[in-house]
């Protein structure tokens, strides 16, 4: 057995030195026609197009990141996506060594084989970026990472090069070698700080091309080389270091219950999120009692407008203003919201500060900077969106992005088995979330001078803000290692919010935080400019 495996790599080895040269030939060509076809805005120019000279399969994942967002119908989106993939199998055939029935046949297979999860795992991160839901980004982007560690390095194995491999045979192969971590890991840090490089600096994204090229090429001249000895060995240490690495990021998030604060004067009002209904929503779960408020001072906001209280049922404290109201009440028509938040601030205690989680920070704000709510003191954005990279059109119409828009119509309501509802036909879904502009430019309204707002953010949710997480306000908390939906119950926001509320010095922020978003908007989609409907 030893024998054979030396024999075949004798073979292959002269093999892979003759490929060497046309490997670069073949990338250099494929990286012109990128850049011309960026140069001359037939293809989006964004971080992620230098993926589309990267390894397989991110080369295949740039592609319909691209045809999501670009095409404008099924037929288009169709016929363009079995071109991509007759080029994408011709060019890995050369990759390989050449155009023979063998190569080609494995290439073919090794795409269709990726076809579906990365269409999946493309349309979910658009979804995430669109919906603003940072749970779908970050499984759509464990999906591109586990297939890229698994399988990129599948098509140069050995028995690709030797001609009249399956793919399962490949695959194996590549088991043995360890998955040719001692390659792909540094390749995918590097691809990565090209990545980072297209997001900072945008006029350099289609220059970056070729560079990207050139690492792809290098990646592939150390692939076809036999695998180090000890392979398992060291895919079971790296395996545990990137374990360790985990576990630590994990328990260390953690921080203790901090002190309640003294009493307070005044009162506090909880906004909950989309989605939520009267006492259901982790904002009404949140303990205004560290914040120095009592349950007389403490009030909750009401998407159905003023009544004389809600049922109780998560919230701390009993509900006794506004009126009952279900999750359809969220997705009402902006101004509405706008109106009945207006409506029920008017008479609360001063100073009244208003925490407003996720969808609720939309609504308070545009009430308070158009100065329908000159009654709020200080805003509290619990969860915020600064701005919108995703947008969708209505079923049916016509233009860039439907088939990823028609594709969200198809698979939202899917959402609802994970206990998540959303409408994207309902009017607020639309207005906020179907047309790019419309956060930016709520928050781009100016609050009153003596309106003081405080922007609380996740670390989860940091994909989702190309622009970076800072917003112009008076206070941005560091980035909080907790999901989005856990903000307004754990410590550290309490502690936040305290010291915003006391006047008190912000604690330093790492400089890790500001990396996050520049490290994986390379691998959202494009931004698909979706105006509001004629």
């Amino acid at each position: 057995m030893r024998t054979d495996i030396h024999r075949s790599i004798r073979r292959a080895a002269p093999v892979a030195a003759r490929g060497t040269g046309q490997r670069w030939l073949v990338l250099g060509a494929v990286s012109g026609a990128v850049v011309l076809l960026a140069a001359t805005g037939v293809l989006p120019v964004w971080p992620g197009l230098v993926h589309l000279v990267a390894l397989p399969p991110l080369d295949l994942h740039a592609d319909l990141r691209v045809l999501l967002t670009a095409t404008s119908g099924p037929v288009s989106f169709v016929l363009l996506g079995a071109a991509a993939l007759v080029a994408r199998t011709l060019v890995l055939a050369l990759l390989m060594g050449g155009l023979t029935r063998d190569r080609i046949t494995l290439a073919a297979v090794f795409y269709v084989a990726l076809v579906v999860p990365l269409l999946l795992a493309a349309q979910v991160v658009y979804i995430s970026n669109t919906l603003m839901y940072s749970r779908l980004f970050w499984a759509g982007l464990v999906v591109v990472v586990l297939l890229f560690l698994l399988l990129a390095p599948v098509p140069w194995s050995v028995a690709a090069y030797e001609g009249g491999a399956r793919l399962r045979t490949a695959f194996a192969r590549t088991w043995r070698g360890g998955l040719r971590l001692e390659v792909t890991l540094p390749y995918a840090a590097a691809v990565a700080g090209v990545g980072v490089l297209a997001h900072l600096f945008p006029a350099l994204t289609i220059a970056l091309v070729p560079l990207s090229a050139a690492l792809t090429a290098l990646a592939l001249t150390a692939l076809s080389r036999p695998a180090p000895a000890r392979p398992l060995v060291r895919l079971t240490a790296t395996a545990a270091v990137l374990a360790l690495i985990a576990a630590g990021w994990i328990t260390t998030r953690g921080t203790d219950m901090p002190r309640p604060a003294p009493p307070r004067e005044g009162s506090i009002m909880l906004m909950s999120g989309i989605d939520s209904r009267s006492g259901v929503g982790d904002m009404f779960s949140s303990r205004t009692d560290m914040l120095g408020y009592d349950c007389d001072q403490t009030f909750y906001f009401s998407y159905a407008g003023p009544g004389d209280g809600q049922p109780q049922r998560q919230a701390r404290c009993p509900m006794r203003t506004g009126a009952p109201y279900q999750s359809a009440h969220t997705q009402r028509p902006v101004s509405e919201q706008v109106e009945v938040f207006a409506e029920q601030v008017r008479d609360l205690p001063r100073p009244l500060v208003v925490a407003g989680h996720s969808h609720g920070a939309w609504i308070a704000w545009k009430a308070v900077a158009t100065g329908q709510a000159p009654e709020v003191d200080a805003l509290v954005l619990v969860g915020p969106f600064p701005e919108s990279t995703g947008g969708y059109r209505p079923r049916g119409e016509p233009g860039p992005g439907r088939p990823a828009s028609d594709l969200l119509h198809l698979l939202v309501p899917l959402a609802g088995e994970v206990d998540f509802t959303f409408d994207a036909d309902a009017p607020a879904a639309y207005e906020l979330l179907g047309t790019t502009d419309t956060p930016a430019e709520i928050f781009s309204l100016p609050l009153p001078e003596e309106t003081r707002a405080l922007s609380v953010t996740s670390s989860s949710d940091l994909p989702l803000k190309p622009s970076g997480w800072r917003m112009a306000v008076d206070r941005n908390t560091c980035p909080m290692r907790t999901p989005h939906a856990y903000l307004p119950t754990t410590p550290a926001y309490y502690e936040e919010v305290n010291r915003f509320l006391d006047g008190e010095p912000q604690p330093d922020c790492p400089v890790v935080f500001d990396w996050a978003a520049p490290l994986t908007v390379p691998l959202s989609t494009p931004e698909l400019q979706v105006g509001p409907p004629n």
